[in-house]
C-alpha cells in the first residue's frame, strides 16, 4: 500500500521520509502489523529502491521485523534456516 501526506504534496517521493507523517510511519507502522516494505539501505536485498511510502501488512511478524531491522526477505530466510537445523 502506498501512503503519502499533504505535507509531501500527496506525492510518492523520497521527501516523504522527512515529513512528520513519514517519520511517524517509520516508527509506528509495525504496531498495526505493517512494515516499510523497501527500507533504506536494503536495496541489494529487496531488489527495489528505498520507498518510505510503501507499506505492507505482515501481521504479528511486523514487530520482529521492525525490532531486528530486517527486510521481509531476511525474516523469511531466517525462518528457513531455523527450520533446517
Amino acid at each position: 500500500m502506498d501512503v503519502s501526506s499533504k505535507s509531501a504534496n500527496n506525492e510518492l517521493e523520497l521527501a516523504f521520509a522527512n515529513t512528520k507523517e513519514g517519520k511517524w510511519l517509520k516508527e509506528n507502522v509495525h504496531r498495526a502489523g505493517f512494515i516499510i516494505r523497501y527500507p533504506k539501505g536494503k536495496e541489494n536485498i529487496t531488489g527495489y529502491a528505498y520507498e518510505p511510502w510503501h507499506i505492507r501488512y505482515v501481521g504479528d511478524i511486523a514487530e520482529s521485523i521492525y525490532k531486528d531491522k530486517l527486510t521481509l526477505e531476511e525474516y523469511m530466510h531466517q525462518g528457513k534456516r531455523k527450520n533446517q537445523t
